[in-house]
């Protein structure tokens, strides 16, 4: 790569310094490669090889073994039993609702068999719908229950994760037919439950405790959800996975991996909600709103797994003998919608119900931001790829006072380039006569270095919460764009590689590089962006630093190739509405830009 003509020609030093820059930056790439992705991978495979075989080593017992639990046959075996075995082992009851499907186990009135009928697992015609919650036993068991504790053990035997109840035969949940399960613990306490199912996800839980004793009991409800394993994803650092709780109106999260560092949370509250949440879906419990209650994140060790938990018991409730009483409370599980989260938590009175969506720590931007995008999106028939570059055209139109500062301001140093090479050049042996004689410049042209560089630093918590939103956004999920793009919230499919498909073969398959040949059209469309925005920059006086800024657009080629394809397109975007707004701010403030001056060039070539 050639050097600026402003910049004196790189010593050997520095050609020898960038040599091993380079090296040092492949050896990193290639290193993460082989220490993180390969055997991330290799885990993957081995984990799918295992249920497999675990599911072919249960089909095989239970053909010749009389039927258990699910809990003993995974204790016995040491391995998950397959899904359906898993839910041939207790009396359940269908739901068929709007948005979602399954079913309710007897045991431990256990919600724990939930399809979100709205969404797809990929974007194949042929794919399944998501499953949310699963079976315990399973490899990915995940569900919730509710149920009822005595603080001093005097009640009798109570309904648990574990108990039968006694469902009416041919019931079905749907939106418009409840069902009803009953238990009688045998000692004078009876118990109905009602559970009723919205057209979303909403299930609502009704509680009715008789005490035909002739003692007074004290009760303490308490609901749970316990998963029994993380999600398959590695945690990618941007959206929050894990424990999740509004306790008294402030936001307590918790992460699986500091669980699994021995931290927990205890926190009282009165009503509020709390759950489990992953990128896009949230099962959450939610107690009666004027009930003081008793929160709890944790994860229990056991010998062939961990089970985290998220879990409230309610505040105790005296029942005399004769008398009866009534609880209710919610269980929400399905997609984090933020205009159904939204409108749930004003129908129920729940606080900051969409807080369930990590807006990050630019909150006060981000959620402004995405109200922005879904008033484009609306506006342009559910398109959210061009709703993206809507948002980035009215960013950039706010910001323009910003960037009219900060471009004045570097356009000059550009200009004194030429002046600050010659005086690099000439106190080549003494830097603090070059920082002085540097200094006296700046002085004299009335320039302050650091002027263009407030402005830019105003504008990156706007840069963080754009990211942040396109990160959240279920809409991108699944949503197409024109061209290739299928899914905006995936990478690109394409790859430079094969000539984006042109070639019959896959380059990322390729073992230890294959993930770096994984390079889109729209990643080096983001890199060819990025290379002419720097153009329009002031060249660094330094040689080495001036080559180093020329790799860095192809070195973010590559970083950019595992996005989402909505935040390339929404960086290249922005890259390009940036440099047309620094070719206008050139023009009307009469300085040089690089433009004008290829245009004029290739003028003088063509007359001559």
């Amino acid at each position: 790569m050639s050097p600026s003509p402003m910049s004196p020609p790189p010593s050997a030093p520095d050609t020898k310094n960038l040599a091993i820059a380079i090296a040092l930056s492949l050896a990193i790439l290639l290193g993460f490669q082989y220490f993180y992705e390969m055997p991330r991978e290799k885990a993957r495979m081995a984990e799918m090889a295992q249920k497999r075989e675990a599911q072919a080593a249960a089909q095989k017992a239970a053909a010749a073994q009389p039927a258990v639990t699910p809990v003993q046959a995974a204790a016995s075996s040491g391995q998950p039993v397959s899904r359906p075995d898993a839910l041939g082992l207790s009396q359940r009851i269908n739901i068929d609702a709007d948005a979602v499907s399954g079913t309710v186990s007897t045991l431990g009135a256990r919600f724990d068999d939930l399809v979100l009928k709205r969404y797809k697992d990929t974007i194949k015609k042929d794919s399944k719908p998501v499953t949310l919650l699963h079976p315990q036993g399973t490899a990915d068991g995940y569900y919730a229950f509710f149920g009822f504790t005595a603080p001093d053990g005097s009640a009798g035997a109570l309904p648990g994760p574990n108990t039968v109840w006694k469902a009416i035969p041919g019931e079905k949940l749907t939106p418009d037919t409840p069902i009803t399960l009953t238990y009688d613990n045998g000692q004078g306490l009876t118990f109905k439950r009602v559970v009723k199912v919205d057209k979303n996800y909403l299930f609502t839980v009704t509680d009715t405790v008789a005490n035909a004793g002739a003692a007074p009991v004290t009760l303490q409800p308490y609901g749970a959800i316990r998963r029994h394993a993380k999600p398959k994803e590695p945690p990618n650092g941007i959206n929050h996975e894990g424990m999740v709780g509004m306790f008294d109106g402030k936001l307590k999260l918790m992460n699986y991996q500091k669980l699994e560092k021995g931290e927990a949370l205890q926190q009282a509250g009165t009503g509020g909600w709390l759950g489990i949440t992953d990128k896009y879906w949230l099962s959450a419990l939610i107690p009666d709103q004027k009930t003081k209650v008793d929160g709890a994140f944790k994860v229990t060790q056991l010998p062939n797994e961990e089970v985290f938990e998220s879990s409230f018991i309610a505040a105790p409730v005296a029942l005399g003998a004769g008398q009866s009483l009534t609880t209710t409370q919610h269980l929400f599980a399905g997609s984090k919608r933020v205009s159904e989260l939204r409108a749930l938590g004003q129908e129920l009175g729940l606080p900051r119900f969409e807080d369930a969506v990590d807006w990050g720590m630019f909150w006060f931007l981000t959620k402004p931001f995405y109200a922005m995008l879904m008033f484009f999106n609306g506006l342009v028939a559910n398109n959210i790829g061009i709703a993206i570059l809507m948002v980035t055209v009215v960013i950039k139109v706010v910001t323009f006072p910003l960037v009219y500062t900060s471009y004045k301001s570097f356009a000059k140093l550009r200009d004194l380039a030429p002046k600050m090479a010659e005086i690099k050049e000439r106190f080549a042996a003494d830097v603090q006569r070059q920082q002085q004689e540097t200094m006296k410049l700046y002085q004299t042209e009335k320039i302050n270095p650091v002027a263009g560089c407030i402005p830019a630093l105003l504008q990156m918590p706007i840069f963080f919460a754009l990211f942040k939103v396109l990160s959240i956004s279920l809409e991108l999920r699944h949503a197409p764009f024109y061209g290739w793009i299928p899914d905006l919230s995936a990478k690109d499919p394409t790859t430079i590689f094969n000539l984006f498909g042109l070639l019959p073969y896959d380059p990322t398959v390729i073992p230890v590089i294959g993930t770096f040949l994984a390079i889109g059209a729209w990643p080096i469309l983001y890199g060819v962006s990025f290379w002419l925005l720097q153009k329009m920059q002031p060249t660094a006086t330094d040689p080495m630093q001036a080559q180093i800024f020329a790799l860095m657009p192809w070195i973010f080629v590559f970083v950019f190739a595992g996005f989402g394809s909505g935040l390339v397109i929404y960086y290249t975007w922005s890259n390009l509405l940036t440099i047309v707004q620094q070719y206008v701010i050139s023009k009307r403030s009469g300085t040089s830009n690089p433009i004008d001056e290829f245009f004029a060039k290739l003028g003088k070539k063509k007359t001559a």
